[in-house]
């Protein structure tokens, strides 16, 4: 598990550590840890496996990643996910390829009931909790696939921490202090690939130091904010992980925390209804940014005429919309629907031409 020049990520058993002591030696310190022994008491732990969600969940609608990070995503069964699991892996071993994933699923949109499964409030107290349960972000999700899927090196959404938990399989992980970002990103989110480094793009790539290790099935790690981490599954996984916000880092996250609670307010208004994890919109809410034209009416239907219309300063506005009775609402929310499906690709725009800025 030791890393070059000193760097270790430690293993330990939660007897030998109590919570106040595991926030004060590691959280407020910010250094990854591997948890043992504390999922012995979720419903989850040894009941969740990959053919438990294929025999009780097989019919739900999932969005696998065909290409790796921020690849093209394909909705399926679930059930066909699975049954093609050994189809994916010949696939890519002749032909280099990506083994799809099915990563960051919003499992909770559709079965909120799996939410009593676990419980980590204990060691990672969570401060998103003290929002109404409607309101907070959606960081909660499963990751399922079989050997050979990959998570490219990345930094976790709005420089959270994070706990990922191993409930099956077994996962290589590579860190990187977050001292040595600057040899592994080359542009804002552009990051190197470790498998096939680019040495003029990144050309001072052996300097950063990686910490490897294996995180074994029923082990949790604890990712602290901005560390780079990358995973591999080296056999069948299913992965639960969440990213919270801990006492320490509650003043670097709430502005972004605002930005994120006032557009989301403002696409509920409009759509008149509570936002999924999975919506598209969900992910401008988190991250801001553009929203083009076109994708912007078909995702918003008959809103984002409203909106156009709207008093930019009116913001005590209640949403509500008499002129339209319940048909007409039924048939819009159906359009907008299949409008989240088609509008994949253009909803994740680079923002050029006519666009729709979503809270800005």
């Amino acid at each position: 598990m030791a890393g070059n020049d000193g760097y270790t990520v430690e293993k330990r058993h939660v007897s030998t550590i109590t919570p106040e002591e595991f926030e004060r030696e590691y959280i407020n310190r910010c250094q990854p840890i591997v948890l043992q022994g504390s999922m012995d008491d979720w419903e989850a732990y040894g009941k969740w496996t990959v053919e438990f969600f294929r025999e009780h969940y097989g019919d739900a609608e999932v969005p696998v990643d065909m290409g790796g990070f921020r690849g093209q995503r394909k909705t399926m069964k679930l059930r066909d996910y699975v049954n093609s699991f050994d189809e994916y892996v010949l696939d890519a071993e002749a032909n280099g390829s990506a083994v799809p994933y099915l990563r960051v699923w919003d499992f909770t949109d559709d079965f909120p009931e799996l939410r009593q499964c676990f419980d980590t409030e204990e060691y990672f107290t969570d401060a998103f909790r003290k929002l109404p349960a409607r309101t907070r972000p959606p960081f909660t999700w499963l990751f399922m696939g079989p050997k050979g899927t990959v998570s490219k090196l990345h930094v976790d959404i709005w420089y959270t921490d994070a706990w990922l938990c191993n409930l099956q399989g077994r996962k290589k992980f590579t860190v990187f202090h977050p001292s040595h970002r600057r040899y592994l990103e080359a542009a804002d989110n552009c990051w190197v690939d470790l498998d096939k480094p680019d040495r003029e793009q990144f050309p001072d790539f052996d300097r950063a130091i990686p910490v490897e290790f294996i995180l074994e099935a029923g082990e949790m790690l604890y990712v602290p904010r901005k560390w780079p981490h990358a995973a591999t599954a080296l056999e069948p996984s299913l992965s639960l992980s969440a990213n919270f916000l801990s006492k320490v880092n509650k003043r670097h996250v709430l502005p972004t925390l605002a930005k994120y609670l006032s557009r989301r307010s403002k696409c509920e208004m409009l759509l008149n209804r509570e936002l999924r994890g999975s919506d598209n919109l969900m992910k401008f809410c988190c991250h801001g940014g553009r929203i083009p034209v076109e994708a912007a009416k078909a995702i918003m239907g008959a809103a984002f005429q409203k909106l156009l219309t709207a008093d930019d300063d009116d913001d005590n506005d209640d949403g509500n919309d008499d002129d339209h009775d319940d048909s007409n609402k039924e048939q819009e929310q159906e359009e907008e629907e299949e409008a989240m499906q088609k509008n994949e690709a253009a909803a994740t725009d680079d923002g050029h031409g006519d666009d729709f800025i979503v809270g800005k």
